[in-house]
């Protein structure tokens, strides 16, 4: 399908894929340097973790803004102003001296990434309706997660071969791809006639609209449910399979692409079968079940005193499988109402559950004491109040 005036809606598609990755790969491919980046630095685990939950803080707090100023001004001035952010401070990265200064700058640097997620997002919203755009988010974002998945084991190899700052040059090599082609590629796809004027009381009466929409908050709390589960294994399977279960720094990436083909899994077989499922509410829920079931697997094995790598890492790829079947679809669901404001619905979205992912991570890091078992309550515990919360203010199995 062509369009004669630009690209075609599959190469928007693919430039949305890298955008929407460009956060989660940021984090993703370091995940196996953590360690090693503690022991060149002299910095502790809770330290270490800070480059996890700062980041993801900087995403979900920035979305607040990039949200209504897309609103206002369009997606693509936006977007490349934020880009210009991510470039430069992913160089400043790769040439950190300290540990206080590699977190300041990835704080920084996720100020530049999450214009992608947000963006990405609304540039989806703005081009398919409800249903349809759940389908293409499901597509999309399933997609994303070959970048992410790969990155910790191409990410594990330069870690054992260059050190940890090589790293961080393979992320600032992809973000410079990614930037270009977006600059290249993108158009804009919020009509002049829809554009919102940015007026704090107008955005603080759209967010209370969204706070007081059961919809919005019952999505809403599926998808924060789901991103406990995702940073609670973002931030502590490195020293969960590296210091307490023995695995060495370059096999920690093939860990994590089973989980990620988990969540292939999920996501690909949800949008498939959205309309025999029942719709998009119906996926989500059953996403959010498999999420409990295997978060409290995980528990259930620990608790027994199976302390194996299989058994953290084959319940966490059902995780995966149930977040790669709810996410997409919940995030539809958020933005259906607030189609007219998408990305101001969306932005809101965004901070809630990044915020949500920075204090797992954060505690998480903290709690490291030698063991998984921070990391697999995590995994349990979220899924499990999110479906509640979700069940309660959706109520899918009503309609």
């Amino acid at each position: 399908m062509k369009d004669s005036k630009g690209p075609s809606i599959f190469l928007i598609c693919v430039v949305i894929t890298g955008l929407i990755a460009l956060a989660p790969m940021s984090t993703d491919i370091a995940i196996p340097a953590l360690p090693a980046i503690g022991r060149a630095l002299e910095a502790t685990p809770g330290q270490v973790g800070m480059i996890i939950s700062l980041f993801a803080l900087g995403v979900g707090l920035m979305q607040l803004v990039y949200g209504p100023l897309s609103d206002r001004y369009g997606r693509r001035r936006v977007l490349m102003a934020a880009l210009v952010i991510y470039v430069l401070t992913t160089i400043g990265i790769v040439l950190a001296p300290t540990i206080e200064s590699l977190i300041v700058l990835r704080f920084f640097q996720a100020i530049g990434a999450c214009a992608g997620t947000v963006l990405g997002r609304a540039v989806v919203r703005d081009m398919f309706d409800r249903d349809r755009a759940g389908q293409v988010l499901g597509y999309v974002m399933t997609a994303m997660t070959v970048l992410p998945g790969l990155g910790p084991i191409v990410g594990g190899e330069l870690l054992v071969a260059f050190g940890w700052r090589a790293v961080f040059g393979l992320i600032l090599a992809v973000g410079l791809v990614i930037a270009f082609c977006a600059w290249r590629y993108l158009p804009e796809t919020l009509d002049v006639s829809r554009r919102q004027p940015v007026e704090i009381r107008q955005i603080l009466r759209h967010f209370g609209a969204m706070l007081h929409h059961r919809g919005y908050l019952g999505f809403t709390c599926a998808i924060c449910g789901s991103f406990i589960a995702l940073f609670g294994y973002i931030a502590g399977s490195s020293y969960a399979f590296i210091d307490a279960l023995g695995v060495a720094e370059n096999r920690v990436g093939w860990l994590i692409l089973a989980a990620v083909v988990g969540y292939i899994i999920g996501g690909t077989s949800a949008s498939r079968f959205q309309r025999v499922l029942g719709g998009l509410e119906r996926v989500v829920l059953y996403g959010m079940i498999v999420m409990v079931i295997a978060g409290f697997t995980m528990a259930g094995l620990l608790l027994a005193g199976i302390h194996t790598v299989w058994a953290v890492a084959l319940p966490a790829s059902v995780v995966f499988a149930g977040c790669g079947a709810a996410l997409p679809q919940a995030t539809a669901g958020v933005l259906g109402p607030f189609s007219h404001v998408a990305g101001t619905a969306s932005s809101l979205m965004g901070a809630l559950q990044m915020v949500t992912g920075a204090i797992t991570a954060a505690l998480i890091s903290h709690a490291y004491d030698g063991s998984h078992g921070p990391m697999v309550l995590a995994m349990a515990v979220g899924p499990f109040v999110g479906l509640v919360l979700y069940v309660w203010l959706v109520r899918p199995l009503r309609r």
